[in-house]
């Protein structure tokens, strides 16, 4: 995992593509289950966040930062959602998720929550900042209320995974002890 660290490595260049593929392929999976109440299967569950949380777990935040910024992107140009304003709130969140987790993961304690508490973080700047630039329909605390209640099965999922990770996989963060 060490040559996948070097940016712009052949290394770096195969592993993030493999992950980005999985990141875009995941979720459209997950979006094939017919919407629950009239919101997608993905609002509930998350899945744009897991494949950048793994990759962040295992390869850094070198693999997982491109991963978050590009995922959303290819997502829509293969399906054609979100939809384009969306589109910029998920990649912002997506990004922010990353930054979030990765300080998290990097404290001792607060490592176990770094998942929910990454999503939860990043929802609320995105939120905040729908005050100021106001690119959604969407009022930004209906938008933050319904987007968090919607999304607490898929919190509860991040937060396994990140204690499935911690417990039994092979980080390559310094992760403190």
């Amino acid at each position: 995992m060490d040559t996948v660290s070097k940016l712009g490595s052949i290394t770096w260049i195969k592993t993030t593509a493999v992950i980005l593929m999985t990141a875009v392929f995941f979720p459209f999976i997950i979006h094939l289950i017919p919407p629950h109440n009239g919101f997608s299967i993905g609002a509930y569950l998350l899945p744009m966040f897991y494949i950048p949380f793994i990759a962040l777990f295992w390869y850094d935040w070198k693999v997982a930062l491109p991963i978050a910024i590009l995922a959303p992107l290819l997502n829509f140009l293969v399906t054609g959602n979100p939809n384009w304003a969306f589109l910029v709130v998920l990649t912002l969140e997506l990004v922010l998720f990353t930054g979030i987790a990765f300080l998290l993961l990097n404290h001792k304690t607060l490592k176990w929550i770094a998942a929910p508490f990454g999503y939860i973080g990043a929802k609320i700047i995105s939120s905040l900042l729908l005050f100021v630039i106001p690119i959604m329909p969407a009022a930004p605390m209906e938008f933050f209320l319904g987007s968090l209640s919607r999304a607490l099965p898929g919190i509860g999922i991040l937060l396994l995974l990140n204690f499935l990770l911690l417990k039994y996989g092979n980080p390559s963060l310094k992760i403190s002890k």
